[in-house]
């Protein structure tokens, strides 16, 4: 019996020489090419490898050449590489789990130039991505030419002419009605008519104690009814001084709006040094607006990296296969670990300034399933024209429903030569030197974005470089910025990573906010001096009618007190001897 059969051990060793082979000279093309493609549809640019070796022991794959094209330039690289070094958990790989327990990244750039364009083509149906909001503003030196007012006028709604023709109507009414009611009122027709009939009662020749009698009945009677006629008049003057009372309260009211007139409109038009607060907006706005926009661009790029996507499937959560049409089963595990993990990430980064190192821990799309979030910490000291620098920070999606990631980033004593402000024509700003300390601090939970940035300069030299033929504003101007020797900047971030506002200050709105305070202050005096002239000129003829107007009012009142005066003297005549000598009994009211 032969233990041993040759042939079959001769195919086994042949077979396994060929796969052996096959493993040195296509393994590591294979895996090249699902990097650089994988890596290119992430990042939307292309993505290149210099090299691949996969190593069997100790298991582990090195990269080489690693380029990342900048999608916004490509001709630029993002990142470039020299090399990584992976070290994988072997009997990891057994249960269908990639865990490399440590990454090294030697060698690391940031934009670094390209030998060719490192764009792809995208597919047509492809929807481009929404562009962020940046500053909307070129920064622009505001004009102290006095506005014309009269041509101001134009345009400009009068808040007094509106509410004198109101008032001007309101009086209209009034009076009308004024007229209705006297007519209504005894008049001195009517009051004659009773002087009439006393007169008649006086000049009968009516005898004896009978006639006496029946005369001072007919006078109390007449009394009467020229009490009660009176005292209608009486009520009618008493409302009408309530009612002139109120119509010169309101004349008076609006006798001081052509003043509210003037304010409102100097503010609008008239050049104030409060009209200056926003130039750091104007100034440095668009420079930090894009700075934002590139860092959120990268974090969205990235999300993928931090998340997979995931679907509820009858109130389960299943993740999608990245492959074949199947969905893996995950059972319980004493040690649960996520399909894909990088405990440990070592970064050493190469800059002009000089090498930074750094740290990332738990790299993992899957942080639910590790319960852990990624965290990272750079650092670098005595850099060239550079004390040192940080950027930490901690990216938690363990909650996907809730994400909440942070970062913190320092700079200290960092030298600025020759940087471009403002490329403005009628006030550019050049920062020729300063050594300046910078500290950001950026929180986004979920789609709320907050961050504030700080930045201080000591040390300032800073060049206007403005035209000799420049106005006297802009060389006010130059010379309050050229006398600066420090600089303070802030900012504030807020809103969601696809809209945001930027909430800017510096000291540049103190110092041209001063620079231009005399000028300003001067101009608006003349403006608001024409444009007084310019209101009153046109508000002062319809005051003037809505004055005649109410003076129309009183003379309805003149009318009453003329009819309470002839009643008041018939009364009085009353209180004397009736006929036959006899006086008539009653004390009378008094009408004034």
């Amino acid at each position: 019996m032969k233990w041993v059969r040759w042939k079959g051990l001769i195919a086994f060793v042949a077979v396994l020489i060929i796969v052996t082979g096959v493993w040195f000279f296509v393994v590591d093309s294979a895996i090249e090419a699902v990097i650089e493609k994988t890596g290119t549809s992430m990042v939307g640019a292309k993505v290149e490898l210099g090299g691949v070796d996969l190593s069997i022991s100790p298991l582990g794959l090195s990269l080489t050449g690693l380029q990342v094209t900048n999608p916004d330039e490509p001709m630029t690289n993002a990142v470039q590489v020299d090399r990584i070094a992976l070290s994988l958990e072997g009997a990891r790989l057994l249960l269908r789990k990639v865990i490399v327990k440590e990454m090294t990244l030697e060698g690391v750039r940031l934009n670094t130039p390209r030998n060719k364009s490192g764009a792809i083509r995208r597919p047509s149906a492809a929807t481009p991505a929404p562009q962020k909001k940046t500053a909307d503003k070129k920064f622009a030196l505001p004009s102290l030419e006095a506005p014309d007012a009269k041509e101001i006028l134009k345009k400009e709604k009068l808040q007094s002419l509106d509410q004198i023709t109101a008032l001007q109507a309101d009086l209209k009414t009034e009076k009308d009605q004024w007229r209705k009611r006297l007519a209504d009122l005894p008049d001195k027709d009517k009051l004659a008519a009773y002087n009439k009939r006393i007169k008649k009662l006086k000049s009968a020749k009516k005898g004896g104690l009978k006639g006496i009698l029946s005369g001072a009945k007919e006078i109390s009677a007449i009394r009467k009814e020229l009490r009660k006629d009176l005292d209608r008049i009486e009520t009618a003057r008493k409302e009408l001084k309530k009612d002139l009372s109120s119509f010169r309260r309101r004349i008076d009211e609006v006798t001081k709006v052509p003043q509210s007139d003037i304010q409102r409109l100097k503010e609008k038009y008239a050049l104030s040094p409060q009209g200056l607060t926003n130039v750091s907006r104007l100034v440095l706005g668009e420079k930090i607006s894009t700075w934002a926009d590139t860092a959120l661009g990268w974090y969205e790029r990235l999300r993928p990296v931090l998340e997979r996507a995931k679907e509820q499937e009858k109130a389960h959560e299943v993740v999608k296969p990245v492959r074949g049409n199947g969905v893996n089963v995950r059972f319980k595990e004493h040690e649960p670990l996520p399909d894909f993990l990088i405990r440990i990430t070592r970064v050493s980064m190469e800059m002009p300034a000089g090498s930074m190192k750094g740290r990332i821990t738990n790299i993992t799309p899957d942080q639910d399933i590790l319960g852990v979030p990624l965290a990272y910490d750079f650092s670098g000291k005595n850099l060239k024209r550079l004390r040192s620098v940080k950027l930490d920070g901690v990216l938690d999606h363990v909650d996907q429903s809730g994400p909440k990631d942070t970062a913190h980033f320092e700079v200290k004593g960092y030298q600025i030569a020759d940087f471009n402000m403002c490329d403005s024509p009628e006030l550019p700003m050049v920062l020729k030197k300063a050594t300046a300390d910078f500290k950001a601090d950026a929180a986004l939970a979920g789609e709320a974005l907050k961050a504030n940035l700080w930045a201080g300069l000591r040390s300032v030299k800073i060049s206007t470089g403005i035209k000799k033929d420049a106005g006297p504003l802009a060389k006010a101007m130059a010379s309050s910025i050229s006398d600066m020797n420090a600089l303070n900047i802030k900012a504030a971030i807020s809103g969601t990573l696809a809209d945001y506002d930027i909430d800017l200050s510096s000291d540049l709105d103190r110092v041209l906010k001063d620079a231009v305070g005399k000028q300003a202050k001067a101009q608006a005096a003349r403006f608001e001096k024409e444009l007084k002239a310019a209101i009153s000129e046109k508000v002062s003829g319809p005051l003037a009618e809505l004055k005649a107007s109410h003076g129309g009012l009183h003379a309805v009142g003149s009318e009453l007190a003329g009819r309470l005066d002839l009643g008041s003297e018939l009364l009085k005549g009353m209180e004397k001897k009736g006929p036959a000598g006899l006086k008539l009994p009653g004390i009378l009211p008094k009408f004034q």
